[in-house]
Order: C-alpha cells, then sequence, then structure tokens
C-alpha cells in the first residue's frame, strides 16, 4: 500500500461535490506533469516508483522523470535525455522498475538510475532519409517479454509489426497509406494485438482524413489483419469506438463516445453494454467490476471535465472530480493533455491527469477502497443520454440504427 498521508510531494484534495479524496502530486520538476496513456501504468508493480512524463511549454518535447514512493526517502529524478518531440507514448516494462521509450527510430530502456540502453533501432537504408514521426503508441510489451508492438508512421506511411527484444530485430506485418496506431498486445496471447484505424492528415493538403472502421485484431505471424466488427461502419452504423484496451483478464474493452463502456467476448464477438452514458476514455479493475473513465476532454473549454467512478453491480457512478479547470496549456500534438484516468495494476488505485484551480497540470492518485463505500453510499445511476454528433450525421436513418442497434 502507498503511504500518500505522509509523503512531502503529495497532498490531500477532496472533491467540493462528492467528498471523494485524492492525493495530488505538488512537487514540480516542469510546468506539466501528466501520467503515462490510460493502457499503461505509470506505477511499478511493487509501488515503489511512479513514472512521470514532463513538458514544459512552450517545447514541444516531452520527457521523463521518476518519484520515489517511499515518504521516508522521497526523490524525483528528471531525465531530459529520455524525451521526444515525436508522437510515441511510455510503458514500464513489466516486472521491472524501469521505462521504454522512442525518439527517432530507436527504442531505448531507462532505469530509475538513468541508465538508458538502446533495445533496437530501425536499419538506415529502411528509412531511407524519412522522417520517422512514431516508432509506437503505446510501447506495449506481449506477455511474455518478447516484443514490442510497433506503429511506425513514416512520413505518410504506416507500418504495423513488432521489434525483438532478444534478437533486436523488427519485422514488418503491414504496410498502408492509412492511419494504424494504438498497438496493444493481448495481456494473454503473445501473438495477439490490438489494432486500431484512427483518422489523419495529409500531409500536403491538410484535409482531414477519416475512419472507416475502428478497431482490428491482429497476429505476430502475419496472418490475421481483421476487423473485430466488419459491418461496423464509424459513426454511420450507429457504432462509434473511442478508445480500446484489454483489460487485465484479457477481454476487449472500449468506450463510446455516445453509449458507453463495453466489453468484447472475443470467442463469441459478442459486445456487452456494462456502462451506459457518454464517456470518452474508461479503465477497469481485473474482476470489470469497478470503471473510471472521463467526460468530456473534448468540450473542455465549454465546460468542466469530470472523472468518474462506476460500480457496475450497483449500476451507480460518482464523481472522482467533478469539475476540472481547463489547463493553462492547450491541448494538442504532444500536450495531450486529457485526464485518461486508470487503474493501477494491483486495482487499490486510481492515477489521473488532472488541473488544479489555477490550471496547473501535473497528476492525481485515488485510492479505491473508499470510492467503492462512498459509491454504493451516495452514486447516482448513469444518465444514457446520446451526443447529438450522432443525429446529425442522418437523424433519421441514425436513430433507426440506434433503435436496432446489434453487434
Amino acid at each position: 500500500m502507498l503511504n500518500l498521508d505522509k509523503h512531502p510531494y503529495f497532498s490531500e484534495f477532496a472533491d467540493p461535490e462528492s467528498g471523494v479524496k485524492s492525493y495530488i502530486l505538488t512537487k514540480k520538476v516542469a510546468r506539466v506533469h501528466q501520467h503515462f496513456y490510460f493502457s499503461e501504468c505509470s506505477l511499478t508493480d511493487d509501488g515503489k516508483y511512479l513514472w512521470i512524463r514532463c513538458l514544459n511549454p512552450p517545447a514541444n518535447f516531452v520527457h521523463l522523470a521518476v518519484v520515489s514512493m517511499d515518504p521516508d526517502n522521497p526523490f524525483v529524478r528528471s531525465f531530459p535525455g529520455a524525451g521526444t518531440s515525436r508522437g510515441s507514448q511510455y510503458s514500464i516494462f513489466p516486472g521491472t522498475h524501469d521505462a521504454i521509450f522512442a525518439d527517432d527510430s530507436s527504442v531505448y530502456r531507462i532505469t530509475v538510475e538513468g541508465e538508458i540502453t538502446k533495445l533496437f533501432s530501425l536499419d538506415p537504408e529502411f528509412v531511407n532519409h524519412r522522417y520517422v514521426e512514431r516508432m509506437f503508441t503505446h510501447a506495449s510489451v506481449s506477455c511474455d517479454k518478447k516484443k514490442i508492438a510497433l506503429d511506425m508512421q513514416i512520413s505518410e506511411t504506416w507500418y504495423i509489426g513488432y521489434g525483438d527484444l532478444e534478437t533486436g530485430k523488427v519485422t514488418i506485418l503491414d504496410t498502408s497509406g492509412r492511419c494504424y496506431n494504438h498497438a496493444q498486445f493481448s495481456p494473454k496471447d503473445p501473438n495477439l494485438f490490438l489494432l486500431d484505424q484512427d483518422w489523419w492528415r495529409d500531409g500536403k493538403s491538410g484535409e482531414y482524413m477519416g475512419i472507416k472502421n475502428r478497431m482490428w485484431l491482429v497476429d505476430t505471424w502475419g496472418t490475421r489483419f481483421e476487423a473485430l466488427y466488419p459491418g461496423a461502419w464509424y459513426y454511420y452504423s450507429g457504432f462509434a469506438p473511442a478508445h480500446d484496451f484489454w483489460a487485465k483478464d484479457g477481454t476487449l474493452c472500449w468506450s463510446d463516445y455516445a453509449f458507453g463502456s463495453y466489453e468484447c467476448n472475443l470467442e463469441t464477438r459478442k459486445a456487452i453494454h456494462v456502462w451506459q452514458r457518454p464517456i470518452c476514455h474508461s479503465h477497469t479493475t481485473y474482476d470489470r467490476k469497478y470503471w473510471c473513465g472521463d467526460q468530456t476532454p473534448y468540450f473542455w473549454k465549454n465546460s468542466p471535465c469530470k472523472i468518474l467512478f462506476y460500480d457496475r453491480e450497483e449500476n451507480k457512478e460518482i464523481d472522482i472530480f467533478s469539475g476540472l479547470k481547463y489547463p493553462i496549456v492547450d491541448r494538442g500534438g504532444v500536450y495531450h493533455l486529457d485526464p485518461h484516468p486508470s487503474f493501477t495494476k494491483d486495482d487499490k488505485y486510481i492515477i489521473s491527469t488532472v488541473t488544479t484551480a489555477d490550471g496547473e497540470v501535473t497528476l492525481a492518485i485515488t485510492p479505491v477502497e473508499p470510492l467503492k463505500e462512498i459509491c454504493k453510499k451516495n452514486g447516482k445511476k448513469p444518465s444514457g443520454k446520446e451526443y447529438k454528433f450522432l443525429e446529425e450525421k442522418d437523424p433519421q436513418k441514425i436513430k433507426k440504427i440506434i433503435e436496432e442497434r446489434k453487434f
């Protein structure tokens, strides 16, 4: 268990509406602090170290820092050399204290002492003087700890594959002129990963290119590149999956902007609508009984963003943060400042990127056990109200599709 009450780098905060207590990281080593993307935990498995993303506006650059969670031996170490101006995120190498990051055409591993090791690089002849926009989105490591999923963007081409951590070899499985990213290895199958089709802008014209079908399943043998739901045309099928992830038990989950959080049995492809309310990002515990999510950073300038907790059995939710102020730094590029709440590996805490009363950006840790009792006692049933942008596409068609909605 973390001893946050006695840690000098954290301050207790009680939400003024829900009363939920969280602990805000107040020790500053950069203007902006964030935890990792919601699919990758920032806290080491043993709870000894917390890795954070650091940004100093207006610089378009992210670097790592690590916080000792021992209140009797607190320290924070900043590593400007472990950084990137590209689109890659970070992760912790499973079962260790080390973090993984990428920059340019190489992938690296860094210890809490700051020792950096190169894991592998792309062949310069393959890169051929092109700009490497991204090596990976998530730094996702396979459950056998042998591979890292790659969804590389080099100039205007996307490459899907993996890097072998034993040999350093990079294997390309597929190449596309359409954007594919968010590759995430299954936590149970070392040869299966989830891949997202995403929007992008043409590098020459700036034209917006939209999503056709969001979620895909790919294997490392190059024998599978399969849409999870072949008929699930984005928006027009009434299907708007936003942010997907693997639950810790290997169940595929996602949030739908308009309808809420879902889980899917990969054998039957049956989708279960778990949390029935509009949601942007969501995450869940190993048993999928408890969920957290944010709603919504996309309209943050117009209304405060919330971070929520949901009890599936009680069908009740409660605010963890009822009204986050818009950050002093605009969202965009490497300033991907969404709250992205997620449960730690042991499901005892929720870590979120938050804003303070003056709009400063840092992160918060919320103990889960008290949340369960507060939600059971004071929680409310979620609202099923849908977003209007679905209706704006073709009101009659969308209305009919929603009424007949099936997977």
